[in-house]
């Protein structure tokens, strides 16, 4: 083959290789807009990229709304107030003026009673911390004149907080004396295991008026170890699992907790991020991953991105919708936007650039090209 056939024989391989790149190569990704432009043309009408973003900050807001309603519903106090009604597993401190023998701490048993010197078998279980004093008065009357009689619950047996799921103790945890706050009781379950994902289900026992749904079914179902998605959206108060420990960098967020309520630290889970990044799948989903991280995880994204539209995709317990969250890459890199924290099951797309992308599968084509010619050279005349 002459000089000049040879060269002639690599400029059409070259531009075979360029059409082959064209059909074969990474399938392009259309960003948000695109899909919906093309849905307009064929008569379709599909939310726009702002109420799109309106729906999607809306769980937000109606989780801050549960969250604030429960911090006011339980504000000013903990559970020693003058209306507690005493119950089993209880622990009552009990202080008689000059009856040493009856200063002193004892459970209440299962049938309710507690056992004192003097007076034996009390019962305790239904009456509030100033009717057990006016009874326990009453009885040591006979052997004490005027005795004075101090009652106080020392440990709330009988007011117990569910703690189940990525923590190291699962459990059913006795409330004590004074305040007890989530991070108490996650502390108290011994922390988190390394399987936790970025987000607490606190589950408050009056949740039903929060929003809740089905009260008695649902908290059975979640006692059982059902934590699906749809339940913990109707039935929770969801919080950022950073902010419950203070491991963001903020003071831990106080929530106090009370009898019957339920802690739930869902498994980690995932997130996929598809489109143009260097590897596609899905990862999993760490304490504290955004956007920008889950981006990282992936390799980065391509030349080819159209960094003004990548699309963050959440279920949000609607069968027939997702909501969508479209974002500029560039604005959150240079701080002017926030990052987005994910959640389990999110899905982030990174849109092609049509321009950008011809350039890269070009790029990409010729380099193919002149390594497939390594083993020779290519003459050119």
């Amino acid at each position: 083959m002459t000089n000049r056939g040879a060269g002639v024989f690599w400029i059409c391989a070259l531009g075979l290789a360029l059409a082959i790149s064209g059909c074969v190569g990474k399938s392009m990704t259309k960003s948000r807009s695109q899909v919906i432009s093309e849905a307009k043309s064929q008569g379709i009408r599909l939310p726009s990229i702002e109420e799109e973003k309106a729906l999607f900050y809306e769980q937000e807001e109606i989780q801050k709304k549960r969250l604030l309603a429960l911090l006011k519903s339980r504000a000013g106090g903990d559970l020693r107030d003058a209306s507690y009604r005493i119950g089993a597993g209880d622990n009552i401190e009990l202080n008689v003026f000059d009856v040493a023998e009856l200063n002193l701490t004892t459970p209440v048993n299962q049938a309710g009673l507690i056992a004192l010197p003097l007076i034996g078998a009390v019962r305790a279980q239904g009456l509030t911390e100033a009717e057990l004093a006016v009874e326990l008065r009453r009885r040591l009357s006979t052997y004490v004149k005027n005795p004075e009689v101090v009652v106080t619950v020392s440990k709330y047996g009988s007011q117990r907080v569910a703690v189940l799921g990525a923590v190291r103790k699962p459990g059913n945890y006795a409330l004590s004396k004074g305040a007890n706050s989530l991070l108490e009781l996650i502390s108290r379950a011994g922390g988190v295991t390394e399987k936790a994902g970025n987000l607490v289900d606190f589950i408050p026992a009056e949740f039903s008026g929060l929003g809740g749904e089905g009260d008695v079914e649902t908290r059975a179902q979640l006692a059982m170890g059902s934590f699906d998605e749809p339940i913990l959206e109707k039935s929770s108060v969801q919080l950022y699992l950073d902010n419950v420990l203070g491991t963001g960098g903020g003071i831990p967020l106080e929530i106090p907790v009370r009898g019957g309520d339920m802690v739930i630290v869902p498994d980690a889970g995932s997130v996929t991020v598809d489109g143009e990044v260097e590897k596609r799948g899905s990862y999993t989903l760490g304490s504290q991953m955004t956007l920008l991280n889950a981006l990282a995880a992936a390799g980065g994204i391509t030349y080819g991105a159209d960094v003004n539209e990548v699309e963050v995709i959440r279920d949000i317990g609607t069968a027939d919708r997702k909501a969508r969250l479209v974002v500029n890459l560039e604005k959150i890199a240079m701080g002017e936007d926030r990052d987005v924290r994910l959640k389990n099951g999110d899905i982030i797309r990174v849109p092609s650039n049509s321009g950008r992308r011809l350039r890269q599968d070009t790029f990409e084509s010729i380099t193919k090209i002149l390594n497939f010619g390594v083993g020779g050279s290519v003459p050119l005349n």
